[in-house]
């Protein structure tokens, strides 16, 4: 009985912790040696990111500032959902640990998507999920996002949140 217990709720906290579309989280940034990273947003790249901070503004929030780092990170978590054909958050907290030593972030959130054929339909499907719409009205300062296409021409989406 005992042991049924423990792998029930060791089922639950993995199906949670790849579920979850929201990741949270305040705390103090660790030292690197590494640097902010350049990156050039594709037009569609632009388009989400535009896309977020018009659904932002009309419920009266304040427009986040692009960072080409956190969009680096974005794209580097695209190559990882990409290769392994998952759509997931995994590796969510080096991402996150990486922003706050890199950037100062004190809190992070992401959001990712797969399949959708727009910007607008992205960040729509997103207010539709709690835990999705919960990033884009977060506490946030700033953001980056972006995109890759597989073979078949699908979209992988990864949009991360910071504030410093």
């Amino acid at each position: 009985m005992k042991k049924l217990m423990i792998n029930s709720l060791a089922l639950i906290f993995t199906i949670v912790s790849l579920t979850s579309c929201s990741s949270d989280s305040e705390s103090a940034a660790n030292p690197t040696n590494e640097s902010a990273k350049s990156y050039t947003h594709s037009a569609a790249e632009l388009e989400l990111l535009d896309e977020v901070n018009a659904y932002r503004v009309s419920i009266g929030l304040n427009p986040l500032a692009i960072i080409e780092h956190i969009s680096y990170k974005s794209s580097e978590h695209n190559d990882y959902m990409l290769a392994t054909r998952t759509v997931t958050h995994e590796g969510f907290n080096e991402r996150k640990t990486n922003l706050q030593a890199v950037l100062g972030a004190y809190r992070v959130g992401e959001n990712v998507a797969y399949a959708y054929s727009t910007a607008r339909a992205t960040v729509n499907a997103w207010i539709n999920s709690p835990s999705h719409k919960a990033n884009l009205e977060g506490d946030y300062t700033h953001f980056g996002a972006a995109i890759k296409v597989d073979e078949e021409g699908k979209r992988y989406y990864t949009n991360m949140f910071i504030k410093k």
